[in-house]
């Protein structure tokens, strides 16, 4: 389908400094942070005028790797961010691609071919240069790698050349409307293709990349220590090192901030947030998300596999109750598994109302009059999933069903949860990028490699306008198609999304400027935060 040779297909169109995506996100969302898109060569003196240059950040849940195409844990993918550098990146407010390691690129006007010029330059933090081979070999990695699961993200690339050292020419075989925000993804980071190939316990060790910080320390279930790059393109960090604990206890975390220990928690309990706030010292920040909380319902476990069944659960669940207990109202009831006011969220959907006697007519048309036995797999460290299984369970006794809830430590649950045949699963996502693709991918295309939230439903129709949107680079006929995916996944319910929820921190007055953007990410704030004495 490649029509290169043409003249008219050659024609091409600069994008310079920034690339809007026409409103990828319609958050309402003002970040005073600094965009790493600001011009500052790797020779300029650093910033230090923290008056503390320490920030000690408390995490809930330990690395799982510090591997780029291989994170999964949202802890470890926020950390890629200050770590590694893309040839794009996200903007603070979540609504751009901005420049990072490629200041401009060209797009052809069939668009099937992305021409990234890197800057002059930009190194490693070991201070070695960033070519267009390192990012050649990243891309392919992160597409081919057999140890990655975002390859599907850019199937139709066909060709990646480094046509010199600051040349990077991408070639599609058709159109692919994600693709800027594809490359801005956290697996498609820049990486030293000879340090990494040299040592195979890379990832293991003190890793590093063309990001903002480098790994001092690394101890994935206690610590992780990050010290500035002072190679970093960009505007170097105010603060020197950032150290984050590895906490999972939800009162440690707290009693550590109250005490001064650390300086910013993540997840502070719901139950919590009033307390915290009422302390003069202390401050609560529930930043805009593109979390969505959601029950699992896979086909392998029987009866899941019948639809009405399926259709039946979600018929007794009170959303909004559960939203009350869970976040304490801070939620937002769920209406589509699109995260909340995303592009081409489907504005109409209506919010679920619990129907106990729909629901018991279900049952029965299905043969399950008198209801049935089933686990949910629920993660212990989780108080709000915890809060959210105890409202099923609850709800679905109501119908006759019982619920027998079990919970495990966050990878354990997830590897319970990943074969589909050990009963309904407490999930939630979060999107990595600023399109809707990876999560209609991940969530309605049995083909995507998620299988459909761990849920093996799988319709080929659906799967057909999954990668009919992708493709389409019309924005109205793009916002028709996903509106017809998110309106399948309402009827067919291979999951219940519960819950649109914000990203919960706690922080000391003392910090200034920790900000967080929808996508989950803080880099951008810690190139500019400061922490005084206290």
């Amino acid at each position: 389908m490649k029509s290169s040779t043409s003249s008219s297909m050659r024609r091409t169109r600069r994008v310079r400094g920034t690339a809007t995506l026409g409103g990828l996100l319609t958050l309402a969302v003002t970040l005073s942070a600094c965009g790493g898109g600001a011009e500052q060569t790797s020779d300029d003196a650093p910033a230090a005028s923290s008056a503390v240059d320490t920030l000690k950040l408390a995490n809930a849940v330990a690395v799982d790797t510090l591997d780029p195409i291989q994170a999964s844990a949202n802890e470890s993918i926020w950390m890629d961010q200050n770590l590694y550098a893309r040839l794009v990146q996200t903007d603070p407010s979540g609504k751009e691609i901005v420049p990072d390691l490629a200041d401009k690129w060209d797009i052809s006007e069939d668009k099937l071919t992305y021409t990234f010029h890197l800057r002059d330059g930009v190194k490693f933090a070991d201070g070695t240069p960033v070519t267009a081979q390192d990012a050649k070999w990243s891309i392919e990695r992160a597409r081919d790698g057999e140890d990655s699961a975002w390859g599907f993200l850019i199937t139709p690339v066909t060709d990646i050349t480094a046509t010199d050292d600051r040349t990077l020419t991408i070639t599609l075989s058709k159109p692919h409307a994600p693709l800027l925000a594809d490359l801005a993804m956290y697996a498609y980071a820049v990486l030293p293709q000879k340090a990494v190939e040299a040592d195979k316990d890379f990832f293991n060790k003190t890793p590093y990349g063309a990001g903002p910080f480098k790994v001092t320390s690394l101890s994935p279930q206690s610590s992780v220590v990050l010290t500035r790059n002072d190679n970093y393109w960009g505007p170097k960090p105010k603060l020197k090192t950032v150290e984050v604990s590895i906490v999972t206890d939800d009162n440690t975390r707290l009693l550590q901030l109250q005490g001064g220990e650390v300086d910013v928690i993540e997840n502070p309990a719901g139950n919590v947030l009033k307390q915290i706030e009422a302390n003069p010292k202390l401050r609560v920040d529930l930043f805009d998300s593109t979390r969505v909380d959601f029950v699992s319902l896979p086909l392998k476990t029987k009866p899941l596999d019948n639809v009405k069944v399926r259709q039946a659960i979600k018929a007794a669940l009170d959303l909004g109750r559960m939203n009350t207990l869970a976040y304490q109202g801070n939620a937002k009831v769920a209406t589509t598994f699109f995260p909340y006011q995303m592009l081409f969220w489907d504005q109409s959907a209506v919010e679920p109302k619990q129907d106990l006697e729909g629901a018991k007519q279900l049952l029965a048309e299905a043969g399950y009059p008198d209801g049935f036995t089933i686990p949910l797999i629920a993660v212990s460290a989780d108080a709000a999933g915890q809060a959210q299984a105890v409202v099923i369970k609850d709800d679905l006794a109501k119908i006759g069903i019982t619920v027998d809830i079990q919970s495990f430590e966050l990878s354990t649950a997830y590897d319970k949860q990943r074969p589909g045949t050990n009963g309904m699963g407490m999930r939630y996502w979060t999107n990595d990028i600023i399109d809707p693709d990876e999560v209609a991918t991940f969530g309605a295309d049995g083909d995507g490699g998620a299988n459909a939230f761990n849920s093996y439903w799988k319709d080929e129709a659906v799967s057909a306008l999954v990668n009919e949107a992708r493709s389409e680079t019309d924005e109205t006929k793009r916002a028709a198609l996903y509106a017809q995916i998110q309106g399948a996944i309402a009827d067919q319910v291979p999951f219940i999304p519960l819950a649109y929820a914000p990203f919960r921190y706690a922080s000391g007055t003392w910090v200034k400027g920790f900000k967080v953007s929808p996508l989950g990410n803080y880099n951008d704030s810690l190139l500019t935060l400061t922490v005084e004495e206290h």
